[in-house]
């Protein structure tokens, strides 16, 4: 009878490890497929207004707002205020705050 108990609290404890690691698993994909999301629909909104000028990257990490990351050459920094704005917009509802970051577009 103490045989079976052991081996009913060893499958429950399994069971138990088993879930918590494929709830960490899931939390962790849907933090990933929300940043792409994210940089997908921030790249549609630059490409439907500016037309294919940049290809933003979006990270979010844990306790800070969303960055946006954007390769410019120095002939488009006219346009880095509106890139900016577009960003901030297709961001809006889904961050209160948002990290706009430029950087020199490599080979330029």
């Amino acid at each position: 009878m103490l045989t079976a108990a052991a081996l009913v609290v060893l499958l429950g404890w399994v069971a138990l490890a088993g879930s918590v690691v494929g709830w960490v698993i899931d939390a962790i994909e849907r933090r990933r497929l929300g940043r792409v999301a994210a940089q997908i629909h921030v790249t549609d909104a630059v490409h439907g207004v500016l037309g294919p000028v940049v290809s933003p990257t979006v990270a979010k990490h844990r306790g800070q707002p969303w960055t946006v990351t954007m390769g410019l050459a120095p002939r488009d920094f006219a346009i880095a205020g509106s890139l900016a704005e577009i960003a901030r917009e297709a961001l809006g509802r889904e961050a209160k705050d948002v990290r706009i970051v430029f950087v020199p577009r490599p080979g330029s």
